[in-house]
């Protein structure tokens, strides 16, 4: 009795167990509608569809799998893909194409037409969407393979040359590289935007030493223009970037900000050894020309006519000028930058590594140029240089607020380092060196490294020359300036620290603070007027000089100048020395005027022999040649009279 209830427990405890099992698995059903309605697994979001299992399918890819209609005629259903820029969802309608006979037909969509669906003869290139590759007879299809393996145009291809194409953002932004993998180029349909960097490789620059590059260039800087402005890259290369022709730069009429800057790859100390992305200057004449132009930045450029095998060496680096109208040279910054021309010592046909004919506002720093006449800054076409572009202003233009900061420059001397004519608030500081530092200095080069042609005012000046016999030659006006620097002529024999030369020269309100690095002071006058005939300037006022150890320290005659002009004076000398050389030797040895007194014509006056003619009340007249009578004059009611 025991065992029949032990059995029956079992089988009734299994029953209960198997109802309880079944309301749970409904209630999972009813209460979770996941499980009764779930999809088949998906992939991630973004993730290619590819033609496998995909023949009878339509989603974000090309339509159904197209069809063979009657004759040449393919049958395109419509359907959904991404296109534009960025790439967005784009419907297309379907309809019906007609291929070509007896060949293999390209079935594609057509970024260029907002993905409408398209047929070619010539393999899919990039930021194409494939569809279908279709062989023809001559009057029906014989196969058809499906190429829709993309939700997104191609984003490269490869031609039948073998150049591989590259599609930017699945737009007709594409670039083609060249079989070799030396360089690249932009096809026509390339949208640039400002402010975007143009590279030169993009637009076929090659950078071998022997391709012309400068067509390639010129693309960039266009294209840099065009865009509203931007960066036109110098990539690096192994050899150099040989420009045959000049890059146009230039603006004819008008006031012109293009807004773009030059930039080099690498910068190396002082141009040395900085290879990484020069720029062979072979055209001749000059590499860039910006007559006309303002706001053009050049940041780490490195161009040299020096390079062995050029066969036409450029002979100016960078011209700066304005255009007919009397616009542009304004605004050009220049940092970082090298210019390398070649060098002579005999001739007349000379190199300049930047040369600025009538420019304003130009920023020049840490940059290096190499050439016989390494920097020219005129407001005169001094050296009557030309653009081969657009016809420059003539005569005399304003050449002002200009800045040379950290410059360094290497010449042969026949030439001055830096060479200055009629300019005005300029500041040059830096370094020169001339190679041509023989012992005896030959005759035919020229004697000093900073040259003042005309008027310069307001000139604020540091520099240490080596290799010049002198320091400074300063012709013409000069006022409100300071010269401060140090002058080293190496092995050649010193001249004078500065020349002032003319007699019509007026030293106004200047500082004149020259340190000699000679090995022994020089028995040449260090601040000198007598090299030229006839010697001497026309007014010394307010001025100060520096003698260092030079013994012989001023020679410069007042009073020599021609009749008619300013009357000749001397007011206000103020010269120091080392603690070596107490007492230098300062004279304005010619006949002139002592002083002049600020509110009146009165003056004093000193001179050979006795006075002659009308004078102005109470002037006075100091007699110099130690003759027989008196030594003083005052000028009473008009006439000197002896005392």
């Amino acid at each position: 009795m025991v065992r029949i209830m032990n059995y029956e427990l079992r089988i009734t405890n299994w029953a209960a167990t198997r109802a309880i099992l079944l309301l749970g698995a409904l209630s999972l059903v009813f209460c979770n509608s996941v499980f009764l309605f779930a999809q088949q697994p998906q992939a991630l979001a973004g993730t290619p569809l590819y033609s496998v299992n995909a023949k009878y399918v339509n989603g974000m890819a090309p339509g159904y799998w197209p069809a063979a209609g009657n004759g040449l005629m393919l049958i395109v259903s419509s359907g959904t893909a991404y296109c534009g820029n960025p790439p967005q969802p784009v419907p297309y309608a379907g309809g019906t194409l007609t291929l070509s006979p007896s060949t293999t037909n390209y079935v594609y969509l057509d970024p260029a037409a907002n993905c409408a669906p398209a047929v070619s003869t010539t393999p899919f290139s990039a930021g194409q969407i494939p569809v279908a590759k279709v062989v023809t007879g001559a009057s029906s299809i014989s196969a058809l393979t499906d190429e829709r393996t993309w939700s997104s145009p191609n984003p490269a291809a490869v031609s039948s040359s073998g150049a591989v194409q590259i599609s930017s953002l699945g737009t007709n932004q594409n670039i083609t590289l060249s079989p070799s993998g030396t360089g690249a180029s932009v096809i026509t349909n390339l949208a640039d935007k400002g402010g975007q960097v143009f590279n030169v490789k993009a637009y076929g620059a090659v950078g071998d030493g022997a391709t012309n590059d400068s067509p390639s260039f010129q693309a960039a800087y266009a294209a840099a223009v065009a865009a509203g402005g931007g960066t036109v890259y110098i990539p690096q290369t192994a050899t150099c970037y040989l420009l045959n022709t000049a890059i146009n730069m230039t603006n004819a009429s008008t006031s012109y900000f293009p807004g773009v800057t030059i930039q080099g790859a690498a910068f190396g100390p002082k141009g040395a050894g900085s290879t990484s992305s020069q720029v062979c200057g072979n055209t001749g004449g000059i590499v860039f020309d910006l007559a006309g132009t303002d706001g053009v930045i050049f940041r780490s450029v490195y161009v040299t006519a020096q390079k062995a095998g050029l066969s036409n060496p450029s002979t100016i680096g960078l011209y700066i000028a304005r255009n007919s109208g009397g616009s542009g040279g304004q605004n050009i910054v220049v940092v970082d930058s090298t210019f390398n021309m070649l060098t002579h010592t005999s001739g007349t046909s000379y190199t300049f590594g930047a040369y600025l004919y009538g420019s304003e506002d130009a920023y020049f720093a840490r940059d290096h140029f190499f050439a016989d006449y390494p920097l020219v800054v005129s407001a005169t076409n001094a050296f009557s240089q030309n653009s081969a572009f657009i016809t420059e202003a003539t005569g005399t233009q304003s050449e002002t607020q200009d800045s040379f900061t950290d410059i360094e420059t290497n010449g042969a001397g026949l030439g001055p380092a830096v060479y200055f004519s009629g300019t005005a608030d300029m500041t040059l500081t830096g370094h020169s060196w001339n190679s041509s530092s023989a012992n005896p200095y030959p005759s035919a080069l020229y004697n000093y490294a900073l040259q003042f042609m005309g008027a310069n005012n307001f000139m604020h000046v540091k520099w240490r020359q080596e290799g010049y016999p002198g320091w400074a030659y300063i012709r013409l006006t000069f006022k409100g300036s300071q010269l401060y620097g140090t002058s080293a002529p190496g092995s050649s024999p010193p001249v004078h620290g500065i020349e002032f030369n003319d007699t019509s020269t007026q030293l106004i309100n200047d500082v004149f603070n020259i340190g000699d690095d000679y090995s022994t002071p020089s028995s040449n006058y260090y601040y000198d007027s007598t090299d030229a005939s006839p010697t001497g300037v026309n007014a010394i006022d307010n001025v100060s000089f520096y003698c260092g150890k030079e013994t012989n320290c001023l020679d410069i005659p007042v009073g020599n100048s021609p009749p008619g002009g300013t009357t000749p004076y001397v007011r206000n000398i103020r010269y120091t020395s080392s603690s070596t050389n107490v007492n230098p030797t300062v004279t304005t040895k010619a006949a002139g005027t002592l002083t002049q007194f600020p509110n009146s014509a009165a003056n004093i006056q000193y001179g050979s022999g006795a006075p002659s003619g009308s004078c102005v009340t109470p002037s006075l007249y100091l007699r110099t040649d130690g003759g027989s009578g008196s030594t003083l004059y005052v000028c009473e009611s008009g006439a000197w009279a002896a005392k």
